[in-house]
């Protein structure tokens, strides 16, 4: 049961990896060469017909500089999955006061009525979510000084 369950969640990640380099112009030849597979591996893997080892996963999902498949894998892992921010302070600070007052200003709409929705709910959460990571993004780079 367990291994099923790690084939599942691998195939699902494969899938989103190969499905976000497509989505950012690379075909199944470009992301073959990236790997170092032939483009039918990638076919395959693509299909779920077969998964590539971890080191041709990573060199998938690094290579070509792929963000949803790290976020999945951290949400998996009850992780949170932060980039490094390459802003200058200024910069940084802006974004994380921008993200914050958002998500202040979707959580002040929702409960206009008294109420909040599911549909309400999962708005505030992305906004919520959004904002924390800009302030993480903003204390990784004052720890780096």
């Amino acid at each position: 049961m367990c291994k099923e369950a790690f084939q599942s969640v691998a195939e699902d990640l494969v899938k989103l990896a190969i499905l976000e380099a497509h989505n950012k112009g690379y075909t199944y030849e470009m992301i073959a060469f990236k790997v170092g597979v032939s483009p039918k591996s990638v076919e395959k893997y693509a299909s779920g017909e077969r998964i590539p080892s971890l080191t041709g996963f990573l060199a998938l999902v690094v290579g070509l500089k792929l963000k949803e498949p790290i976020r999945k894998f951290s949400e998996l892992a009850g992780l949170r999955a932060v980039e490094i921010s390459n802003s200058s302070f200024p910069t940084s600070i802006a974004k994380a006061m921008r993200e914050a007052g958002e998500a202040f200003s979707e959580v002040t709409q929702a409960l206009e009525d008294g109420e909040i929705t599911e549909e309400e709910r999962r708005a505030c959460l992305k906004e919520i979510n959004e904002a924390i990571d800009e302030l993480l993004k903003l204390k990784n780079q004052l720890e780096e000084e």
